[in-house]
């Protein structure tokens, strides 16, 4: 936790920082750096239910003049904190708590910029979280299993790759702070660790969700929007992606965020198997059954690969042919979300070439 602190104050420029979590009747401080550990406060006044209500990061740059932190003893004691940026922490699709950070100077980043690094630093945390938790409520004898092995082996990377990718950050961020000689260097350097990242997360959700059936918070959202929202997170290569869609909304009943995960693997992988030249179609219709289909001009695949599709492990065999990344646990992930948000994933591959992956929600 102190390396994690450190961490945060660093790329965040703030001279104190906490980690908070909340039970029934208090939030109190877990970890803090560059002050005195606080007593606890009362849930009615923590930075934790102030999150929670508004279920977002929270930054404000005048603490003392805000009504809902008058009386927090941070902002009213000796410290004088006239800058909060709280992002809350989560478990289980439950706010559990908040990585907070403070200041009593006048400050040198941006509260937009620092709004964003702490968010991602909280989903950080969030997924180590997790782990811990996935590891700490198993027996030695179940951890001998293939799955949790995994887990364990994702714990060890995830740890410094969390430091690397915070680093970088911090470095880009300060202008001058690299010679134009190594941008590209550290630009490599940046994109590999993302990449090992998302390869730990890919892990530790097929670790989890191994036992556990990935439901989540079930409710009414819009396919529509929410497939835009994933597509443009996808950066550059969004561009090659072509949405036909009826234009109106296209409710379906689902957690929003394991939703995005699974179309989001589903875009990589239609992105990642496709030329650079050609589209990626991604076609919505509405209707009491509603219909994601996602399709790529890739090699496509045979009919007995189709039906190992999505099995944990399989890789196609010009995916091994090629050396292409990834170890075949995206699509097991993805199958399991889909099938429990009660929703049916099939694929098949055209006449005319390429794969498409087709949801139909009930």
């Amino acid at each position: 936790m102190p390396e994690v602190l450190e961490l945060v104050a660093d790329v965040c420029q703030a001279p104190m920082v906490a980690l908070k979590v909340a039970d029934e009747a208090h939030a109190h401080f877990a970890a803090t750096l560059g002050m005195p550990m606080a007593v606890d406060v009362p849930k009615s006044r923590s930075l934790c239910d102030i999150v929670a209500g508004r279920n977002d990061t929270m930054v404000v740059d005048d603490a003392s003049h805000d009504p809902r932190l008058a009386d927090h003893p941070l902002v009213s004691g000796a410290a004088h904190v006239n800058f909060i940026a709280a992002a809350p922490l989560r478990h289980d699709g439950h706010i559990v708590g908040a990585l907070c950070v403070f200041d009593n100077g006048r400050r040198s980043l941006d509260a937009d910029t620092t709004r964003r690094y702490l968010e991602r630093l909280a989903r950080r945390v969030d997924a180590e979280t997790g782990l811990r938790h996935l590891l700490d409520n198993r027996s030695p004898l179940e951890l001998a299993g293939r799955e949790d092995m995994l887990a364990t082996m994702s714990h060890e990377f995830r740890t410094p790759l969390t430091a690397i990718q915070g680093y970088v950050e911090l470095l880009n961020g300060v202008p001058g702070a690299v010679p134009p000689a190594f941008a590209r260097q550290l630009d490599a350097i940046s994109r590999n660790a993302g990449r090992l990242c998302r390869t730990v997360d890919t892990l530790l959700r097929a670790a989890h969700q191994h036992h556990v059936e990935p439901v989540g918070d079930r409710r009414t959202v819009d396919l529509t929007c929410l497939t835009a929202r994933v597509a443009e997170a996808l950066g550059p290569a969004a561009s090659r992606i072509v949405l036909d869609g009826p234009g109106r909304p296209v409710p379906v009943y689902a957690d929003p965020q394991l939703l995005e995960v699974a179309i989001g693997h589903l875009l990589s992988n239609a992105l990642g198997y496709s030329r650079a030249d050609h589209p990626v179609v991604v076609s919505l219709a509405g209707g009491p059954r509603p219909v994601l289909e996602i399709r790529d001009f890739g090699p496509g695949l045979g009919e007995q690969e189709l039906t190992q599709l999505g099995l944990p492990f399989f890789r196609g065999a010009d995916a091994q042919r090629n050396e292409s990344p990834g170890m075949g646990l995206g699509l097991a992930v993805t199958r399991r979300i889909i099938a429990a948000q009660g929703a049916d994933l099939t694929f098949a591959s055209p006449f005319d070439g390429g794969l498409a992956a087709r949801i139909v929600f009930g």
